[in-house]
């Protein structure tokens, strides 16, 4: 996905309340965008994207760990249930990046999964 295709997205996706963080990350775990200057370092990506290929438990995000709801080749839904720090979704791309947000605890996570699919298939 190129960086315009990437800000079309991200500006589909901030239409929904709750969202909170949005990137892009290639098949290596590499961060390609971010949607806003947020604390994401590269190892952290990289140990993200392992979790969901290898179909993990759970997964870590800025130092809170999320119990992964469903992982399979296509998308992720991950929530934080201890500290209510929300929600993490993603989807493969058609181009094969890894298209990725972080939401506030609201709503309903596989919605949120669901959501994000649609937008990353478009």
């Amino acid at each position: 996905m190129d960086e315009t295709k990437f800000n079309s997205v991200v500006s589909t996706i901030k239409e929904r309340e709750g969202v909170q963080e949005i990137f892009l990350l290639d098949a290596n775990g590499n961060i390609l965008y971010k949607s806003a200057d947020f604390p994401l370092e590269i190892d952290e990506a990289k140990a993200l994207l392992k979790a969901w290929k290898e179909k993990e438990q759970a997964l870590l995000f800025q130092g809170f760990r999320y119990a992964i709801l469903k992982n399979d080749d296509i998308q992720l839904a991950a929530k934080n249930i201890a500290q209510g720090k929300g929600n993490i979704a993603g989807s493969i791309t058609k181009e094969g990046d890894y298209l990725v947000i972080h939401t506030e605890d609201a709503g309903m996570l596989l919605e949120w999964s669901i959501f994000i699919n649609k937008i990353a298939w478009q």
